[in-house]
């Protein structure tokens, strides 16, 4: 059979897609009784493994999320496409990956099919976003995708009665169309600053304290960092803003309830990608991608299930919220619908999960691409050609800054922070034997099977994305064809900034207000 290349087969699908949906063979819904609620919850910049249920040691961090989990099942191999915000969060929209949807980096897209919000609307559904409607959006005309949204500045972001008003004043709506409806709630917490960071005193942030605070003796320092009283210090900080997220988490659960939609509401949560620290945010290390994936359905999915054998990501995401809701169509979509592992059936899922990272919130492009199985990775680091040094929003937090200072005395400390600047162009791990990603295997013999099959895996997903990485794998024996190409991606970059709607209100370009464009893929 004659395959159609990679481009032409999405627009086709496309078509057929918005076909469908103009001759009405799209399951319309509007006011069925019957009809399934969506809510959908996030934590920002959370670490897979900080709550109890996903193994955290810290006694009491989370009792409303591992309440969850026991009134519901967990995925215990689940990962977030990207580990920056709003490419992240678009993904779950958009059910596309970042290099497919567009969403590179902070800023707006003139995106030419239906986003999940704008499905589920069209099919009679009330939908809302409390908190980071700018970054749960692909554009921002909220009002194209969102009967109701809330944007949260200053402390109201870090209370639990701020998002108790919020989804109180959604539900109010709700119930005056009589629909059913589509939430997401975005959780600010544990986001920088950090509860009693300096930052966060400064600006007001800690007028809303955690239900427990915890010391320096209560928490511990992750292995993919170094012991050092200022890194165990922001270690609690951060663990102090987990447990402030965990108690907004709850109102948001005790809401539900209160509203009377308890029962009749699908509640998935992740977080949208890993902490604000080295090697985890801005990484495609499992401390970077993984999320806790959780989801109660009463009635419908087992209470206290542990889904192990499965990998999701969150391409999957708007398949299953479109096959929970009798959508119907939603084959043009790259991810798989996980009804059948919801409902206990057995499923059978995918080898590979894929994952990237593109530009840093200003813009700057440090292109990575990687392919994990459940014990084993392959990283392709596009931009480690010798001539970058890397940076995130990490480059200016506690613990980078004293990782730096520390490697200036050499040792291990210099060691970490020069591979985190520098990195390897491939790297290779066995996530079994080193769950931190500590020892870069990629030269190891042993492995060489492995990394050829991971190696080959990814080349295969990149030819089939269209993904424009592809250009960089396919050079990655020529150091100098590598810095041509990433002068060129800089380039590139450096123009979306300039010129771009962006989200933030400045960028490596300067300020941001005066940018008109949309991104639109060619």
């Amino acid at each position: 059979m004659k395959k159609t290349c990679p481009m032409i087969r999405r627009f086709l699908l496309s078509l057929a897609y918005l076909a469908l949906s103009a001759s009405g063979l799209v399951a319309e819904v509007a006011r069925s009784e019957g009809a399934t609620n969506i809510l959908f919850v996030t934590m920002d910049d959370m670490n897979w493994d900080s709550i109890g249920v996903y193994g955290c040691p810290i006694p009491e961090i989370s009792p409303n999320i591992d309440r969850l989990a026991r009134e519901g099942m967990r995925f215990e191999y689940a990962f977030n496409q990207t580990s920056s915000c709003v490419p992240s969060r678009t993904t779950y929209q958009t059910g596309r990956y970042p290099h497919v949807n567009g969403v590179l980096s902070f800023y707006n897209v003139d995106f030419n099919l239906e986003t999940l919000p704008e499905i589920l609307r069209r099919m009679g559904y009330t939908t809302g976003v409390v908190n980071k409607p700018r970054d749960t959006s692909i554009s921002e005309e909220y009002s194209k995708y969102w009967d109701y949204h809330r944007i949260m500045n200053g402390p109201d972001k870090r209370g639990a009665i701020t998002y108790e008003d919020s989804l109180n004043a959604f539900f109010d709506l709700v119930e005056s169309k009589g629909n059913p409806f589509y939430c997401v709630v975005n959780i600010a917490d544990p986001h920088k600053p950090f509860f009693n960071d300096e930052a966060s005193k400064k600006r007001g942030f800690d007028l809303y304290a955690p239900s427990i605070e915890y010391s320096l003796d209560d928490v511990e320092v992750p292995p993919f960092l170094v012991e050092h009283p200022s890194i165990r210090e922001e270690m609690r900080n951060y663990y102090n803003s987990v447990k402030r997220g965990d108690d907004c988490v709850g109102v948001v659960l005790e809401t539900l309830a209160a509203r009377g939609h308890e029962e009749d509401t699908l509640v998935i949560f992740v977080s949208d990608h890993g902490m604000p620290l080295p090697f985890a945010k801005s990484s495609l290390y499992t401390n970077g991608t993984r999320t806790p994936w959780i989801a109660r359905w009463p009635g419908k999915v087992e209470r206290g299930r542990l889904e192990s054998d499965l990998m999701v990501s969150a391409i999957d995401f708007m398949p299953t919220i479109l096959d929970v809701v009798g959508a119907g169509v939603f084959d043009h979509l790259p991810g798989n619908s996980l009804l059948p592992a919801l409902l206990g059936q057995s499923q059978r899922g995918p080898e590979f999960v894929f994952t990237e990272f593109n530009d840093i919130a200003g813009g700057h492009p440090f292109p990575m691409r990687a392919v994990y199985t459940k014990t084993h990775a392959y990283i392709f680091n596009a931009w480690a050609n010798g001539e970058r040094r890397f940076q995130s929003a990490s480059t200016t937090h506690t613990s980078e800054k004293t990782l730096r200072e520390l490697a200036k005395k050499g040792g291990t400390a210099a060691e970490r922070y020069e591979f985190l600047v520098n990195r390897c162009l491939e790297e290779f791990y066995d996530y079994r034997a080193d769950p931190h990603a500590s020892r870069n295997l990629i030269d190891h013999r042993d492995h060489a099977e492995e990394i050829e099959r991971l190696r080959s895996a990814l080349a295969s997903w990149m030819r089939e994305t269209d993904d424009y990485a592809l250009e960089a794998f396919e050079k990655r024996g020529s150091r100098e064809q590598l810095i041509d190409w990433m002068d060129k991606i800089d380039a590139e970059a450096l123009a979306r900034a300039e010129t771009l709607q962006w989200k933030r209100h400045s960028n490596r370009a300067g300020e941001t207000g005066e940018n008109t464009l949309l991104y639109r893929l060619h």
